[in-house]
């Protein structure tokens, strides 16, 4: 009997419905879990490793048709995970299979959202290289997810045990602990001026000198007009410019937490920021995440802003590829979103978009790597 792969090989044209997606085969899994093997063994040899992240030519997840798949490349980044959680997220995750899903949580099951977010959490480093090894990602960008009893010195020590998988960045403790609260944009337990100068005075201290960078954040203000929220951010984004241009990330589209919708959905504010720092990088995550509006916002921003990059997680493969087209792939990562919430479906996700995104191979090489291995100062080499 002929697989779908032989059938695509005597018959080039032949596609399935639009929008059919079947899950990846065992021996797909198999392809992808012996790149982070290979990989990890590189590891303990020494340093980075060169493995290549490996995606088959004729995966499933492509949707049957013969569409490009994502080829192999030597790296593959992923510059969008969250490390921290507690049980009831473990408990939570087997119904969580798409980013909507989480996303709806806090409507659908607030007291459990609540306790998610409320309990304090563990390392759970474990399922997120569990995760990457799976569809070989050989790098993680890594911040803390939000909610209570996640810390930087969590992200740190995992950083230090991981044989350099893991790049730290920094979050402040001040928006997780408001995000637990659910008082994101309203308060953040002390006058926003002195929150802010707190956290910048602990973004250049010895103790995050090893931090690439600023996760993702809204702004940290209570202001709408762009220049207030540019003011208030100031002292933040002049830390990150000494330190030698280190990248910030403001997340977009839409978000299960409360009180940052305005900032998140409308990203047209960064445009400010990002003009009186044209240095400092500024990801701007999940690109619109799907949503015209905010991809649109997204977009503006980024044309008028040579700074302004983004993070592709939870985009559409249109999205994607007008993007590329409008501001290039030089300017965008591979990233996912993953956390121990989002481990059955995160990365998957995401590498459909990239495969169903027709990529050339110039653009899959700055996507899944070349992009984050520039704006992080990773040092790896082609």
């Amino acid at each position: 009997m002929n697989t779908q792969h032989d059938k695509q090989q005597s018959n080039p044209d032949l596609q399935e419905p639009e929008g059919v997606r079947t899950e990846p085969s065992r021996r797909q899994f198999l392809q992808f879990s012996g790149a982070a093997a290979a990989a990890a063994s590189a590891i303990a040899a020494g340093g980075l490793f060169s493995s290549a992240a490996v995606a088959d030519d004729t995966l499933a997840m492509a949707g049957g048709s013969n569409r490009p798949s994502w080829a192999p490349t030597k790296y593959l980044i992923n510059c969008h995970v969250h490390l921290g959680s507690g049980p009831t997220v473990a408990e939570l995750a087997p119904s969580i299979h798409s980013a909507a899903d989480w996303g709806a949580l806090r409507t659908k099951q607030p007291e459990k959202f609540a306790k998610a977010v409320g309990e304090g959490a563990v390392d759970d480093s474990a399922i997120l290289l569990g995760a990457m090894d799976k569809y070989g990602v050989t790098h993680s960008i890594v911040q803390t997810a939000p909610g209570k009893g996640t810390n930087n010195q969590m992200v740190l020590d995992a950083a230090k045990k991981s044989n350099g998988r893991f790049i730290p960045i920094y979050r402040p403790e001040a928006v997780s602990n408001a995000a637990a609260r659910g008082t994101l944009g309203v308060d953040y337990g002390d006058e926003v001026s002195k929150v802010v100068r707190q956290i910048a005075d602990e973004l250049q201290s010895p103790a995050m000198s090893a931090t690439r960078g600023v996760g993702e954040i809204v702004p940290i203000t209570t202001e709408i007009h762009p220049a207030k929220i540019a003011r208030d951010m100031a002292p933040i984004m002049e830390v990150l410019k000494a330190r030698g241009d280190l990248p910030i990330m403001f997340p977009t589209g839409y978000s299960g937490w409360k009180g940052v919708h305005y900032y998140i959905y409308s990203p047209i504010w960064v445009d400010e920021i990002a003009a009186i720092f044209p240095t400092v990088p500024i990801v701007l995550t999940k690109m619109g995440r799907g949503i015209q509006a905010s991809f649109d916002a997204c977009l503006s921003v980024a044309m008028r802003n040579a700074n302004v990059y983004f993070d592709m997680t939870d985009t559409s493969p249109e999205h994607l590829r007008k993007a590329i087209t409008v501001i290039g792939a030089q300017r965008i990562m591979f990233g996912s979103d993953l956390s121990a919430i989002a481990s059955n479906h995160a990365i998957l996700d995401n590498l459909r978009t990239c495969i169903e995104t027709r990529l050339s191979a110039e653009e899959r090489e700055w996507i899944a790597w070349k992009t984050a291995n520039q704006i992080y100062k990773l040092g790896l080499t082609g």
